[in-house]
């Protein structure tokens, strides 16, 4: 399948671009304002991005969420990472930007199927990470 991120993005939908990454409104949004930053390399994976494409990655979430606080007055924002199995057919790497209000009811709206997890072995892996 063709990946729309990579062949179906135009230049009038582009609001700002860096060396690795495109910055588009979503096409669904889940509130007004909610962008995309979508990687220029089809990869699949957060972990495929090197630190300079991360540092780059970061550095536009801050100054997007600086323009949300400013020009949306914004009570915070979400920021949702897509990578992997789970991303929609015909996508890649992507984050999204989501601005976010106190009353917004964001999370009133997620119905999600829960599964078995191995949390205690989740913990201690995650305790040595700082070891």
């Amino acid at each position: 399948m063709t990946c729309i991120f990579c062949h179906s993005i135009t230049a009038a939908q582009i609001l700002t671009e860096t060396a690795h990454f495109k910055v588009v409104f979503d096409i669904d949004p889940i509130q007004q304002g909610h962008v995309l930053i979508l990687s220029k390399e089809h990869l699949m994976d957060l972990r495929e991005l090197s630190e300079l494409q991360l540092l780059e990655l970061h550095n536009i979430e801050k100054a997007i969420i600086t323009i949300f606080e400013q020009e949306l007055l914004v009570d915070g924002v979400s920021v949702i990472q897509n990578n992997g199995a789970i991303m929609d057919e015909g996508t890649h790497f992507h984050v999204h930007l989501v601005p976010r209000y106190k009353d917004d009811d964001f999370w009133e709206h997620q119905i999600v199927n829960q599964k078995e997890a191995a949390l205690e072995t989740v913990k201690l892996r995650i305790k040595r990470l700082a070891k």
